[in-house]
């Protein structure tokens, strides 16, 4: 039985993170992880309670393909594709006045009473 050892110390977003081939790091991609025997898995465990030994088809029937952001560049990809991508437009910003005395207000006292007349602008 082939096992893959998971440094349970950290985790990278949701993903697990198992140590990787030929002992160079970690990795999150279990197709670059290292597989150990059952002997070698369970003596690293012994060394360090935190490295977890977990079988590796039981980990397979379990993984999901994902993109991790770091390894992903836009314009390295879209290079010679001829697409453009739009800047975003600012979000303009609708004034909020009090339903009550007309004042314009800042976004963040539309949920308060008013300052100058003490309305409440709840619906």
């Amino acid at each position: 039985m082939e096992f893959l050892l998971q440094d349970s110390r950290s985790y990278v977003g949701n993903d697990v993170l198992f140590w990787a081939k030929d002992h160079k790091g970690y990795t999150t991609d279990v197709s670059k992880a290292h597989v150990f025997t059952k002997e070698e898995a369970v003596a690293q465990h012994q060394c360090r309670e935190t490295d977890i030994p977990w079988p590796k088809q039981y980990i397979e029937a379990r993984t999901r393909p994902a993109v991790d952001f770091q390894i992903i560049d836009r314009e390295q990809a879209l290079q010679g594709t001829g697409i453009t991508l739009r800047k975003p437009e600012r979000r303009k910003r609708e004034p909020f006045q009090c339903i009550h005395c007309g004042r314009f207000m800042r976004e963040e006292q539309q949920y308060e009473p008013c300052p100058n007349c003490g309305g409440d602008n709840m619906p």
